[in-house]
């Protein structure tokens, strides 16, 4: 190996302080990225998987640095200078390596553990690291992201929402929590009243109308929305058959987004 290349291996292995071995294969099912939401117990991150077969949920807490980094690859936002996972993107494909895929490989003491898949030189590697990271890594690299069935089967049932929106998921396709203080902090938004939008179904008439995650309702044919259980109730008044109009905060600027309820 050049010596340039021992010193981009020695970089990555430097970002990501932990073991390089050898790889060993273990069952693991493939899963994507559901969506980002805030615990409403401890206010931490939650990126949230789902298993691409049978749409099991595994739910796991991160750090807010790391769920920006993911949200901003969700998003697909540029930043003007690479943040660390690009950093560690830009390491792996000079140094002519190929991300495989990751793994959420186990779950102790409430610690989830995670590997990258590395293909270097005909050989195929592994490099410890935390989910958060590893899915941030992979969101950039468009890596498949999988987890085993040994951390489905330890993981945590997901936290209830803080409010329930069944009426807003069923007839806009949406999901939404209160834009609370914590909230509007973690995104580092200057709004703090509103229902934030955490997912929006495909193929939903909320999609077709332009809305996306992260969106923040504020107001609701003329009503003021100023939280999720208050556009749930609206949601719940509407007749079949009506076109809503919702005020919207998108990417910090006020919009607006017409819907036509169906029967």
């Amino acid at each position: 190996m050049k010596p340039s290349h021992w010193l981009c291996l020695f970089s990555l292995l430097f970002l990501f302080p932990m073991s390089l071995y050898a790889a060993q294969e273990t069952s693991s099912v493939e899963t994507k990225i559901k969506t980002l939401m805030l615990d409403p117990n401890t206010q931490s991150p939650i990126v949230v998987l789902e298993t691409v077969t049978d749409k099991k949920l595994l739910p796991i807490w991160i750090d807010v640095p790391e769920a920006r980094a993911i949200a901003l690859e969700l998003d697909h936002v540029a930043t003007p200078r690479p943040l660390t996972h690009d950093l560690i993107r830009n390491i792996i494909q000079g140094l002519g390596a190929t991300l495989q895929r990751v793994t959420i490989t186990d779950l102790r003491s409430n610690t989830y553990f995670a590997v990258l898949f590395l293909g270097f030189k005909g050989q195929d590697l592994q490099i410890d690291a935390r989910p958060s990271d590893a899915i941030a890594v992979a969101l950039r690299m468009k890596a498949p992201i999988y987890a085993s069935t040994q951390v489905l089967a330890k993981s945590k049932s997901l936290v209830a929402p803080i409010t329930q929106t069944r009426e807003l998921q069923r007839r806009l396709g949406i999901q939404a929590q209160d834009l609370t203080l914590d909230v509007a902090t973690l995104l580092d938004l200057a709004f703090q009243k509103g229902a934030l939008v955490v997912d929006v179904a495909r193929g939903s008439v909320a999609m077709a109308a332009g809305m996306q995650r992260g969106d923040i309702i504020t107001r609701a044919n003329d009503q003021s929305i100023q939280s999720a259980h208050e556009l749930e109730a609206f949601v719940q008044s509407i007749k079949p058959n009506t076109q809503i109009k919702l005020e919207v905060i998108k990417k910090g600027k006020p919009t607006a987004i017409v819907i036509d309820l169906p029967s």
